[in-house]
């Protein structure tokens, strides 16, 4: 019962996503700008080629209205890494769109697959991960992030932080019920896969 409850709630999330990002879809980025902006601003953090920020997210091939949405959340502060909050003051509207533009141009390098990716697979089957984030797991336009290519150590230790309530997933309850049975090891075998998809 808990398990649908999260499930149509987080449906009912993406579609008010969606609503509130309209607006500001209707912005047109420069995707141009947005290169010079990452290049000067993002990149010594969330470089694709660097491993000192492991646990930071590929920023590569995530949707406009993710990458927007997320912005809104620092600088609303329900999202609180303090680098963040400060840097999404600073960022204007039309930063965040030529931003978004240049980041949703871009594919995460691609990975080679790990131990845990079969099990993987699985549990993205268990628990309907397509169903919010797009048949291919490349996030949507209603602002569902990518979670193909994405780092394993970043996305196993952001479901560890949505599994212990520290942070939100959707509009599911914190913390999240869909997580809650997961292992520590079931968690690796989910980011593991997750970052073998293209």
């Amino acid at each position: 019962m808990l398990r649908s409850i999260a499930h149509l709630s987080r449906h009912a999330a993406a579609a008010l996503s969606g609503c509130i990002l309209v607006m500001h879809a209707a912005m047109a980025g420069d995707a141009a700008s947005g290169a010079r902006l990452a290049a000067a601003r993002c990149v010594s953090c969330h470089s694709s080629t660097e491993t000192i920020h492991s646990t930071l997210p590929l920023l590569e091939g995530q949707p406009k209205a993710a990458f927007i949405a997320q912005w809104r959340a620092f600088r609303e502060r329900r999202r609180t890494a303090p680098v963040m909050v400060s840097l999404a003051q600073e960022l204007s509207e039309q930063d965040v769109d030529d931003l978004a533009e240049h980041y949703a141009a871009l594919l995460p390098p691609r990975t080679t697959a790990s131990d845990g990716s079969d099990a993987g697979r699985a549990l993205v089957d268990r628990l309907r991960c397509a169903d919010c984030h797009g048949p291919a797991l490349q996030g949507t336009n209603a602002g569902a992030a990518r979670l193909a290519g994405q780092r394993a150590r970043y996305t196993a230790w952001s479901l560890q932080l949505m599994r212990g309530g520290r942070r939100s997933h959707g509009a599911a309850a914190k913390p999240d019920p869909l997580l809650a049975d997961l292992s520590n090891a079931e968690i690796e075998s989910l980011a593991a896969h997750l970052a073998s998809l293209r």
